[in-house]
């Protein structure tokens, strides 16, 4: 994901770095905007990646899905070589699928 704006203060610089992640991710959207999207509606995130996941395996159903959290921020090593501080953010969003698959036997 792009690194966000440099700053002084550590905190702010990955502050910048999850604003800008949303906006790559949010296509030019307002990153608050988007990660209140995420927020408010994960469960139909989770619900729909877990069934592209399944049916990318071969898997037509899914069932159990289990939320493991809201999700944490994760951020790149300083990329800023000088007194400011600079980085790169993900998000992650674990979660837990059954996928299933009907066997019939003759």
């Amino acid at each position: 994901m792009p690194a966000g704006t440099a700053n002084r203060d550590e905190g702010s610089a990955r502050d910048n770095a999850v604003i800008a992640f949303g906006n790559y991710v949010g296509a030019g959207g307002a990153g608050e905007a988007w990660y209140n999207d995420i927020v408010n509606n994960r469960q139909d995130y989770i619900a729909a990646d877990a069934r592209a996941q399944c049916r990318a395996r071969g898997y037509p159903q899914t069932r159990s899905i289990a939320d493991s959290g809201n999700g944490e921020w994760y951020y790149s090593d300083d990329l800023d070589d000088g007194d400011d501080f600079q980085f790169k953010a993900s998000l992650e969003s674990p979660y837990t699928a059954t996928c299933l698959k009907r066997v019939r036997r003759r």
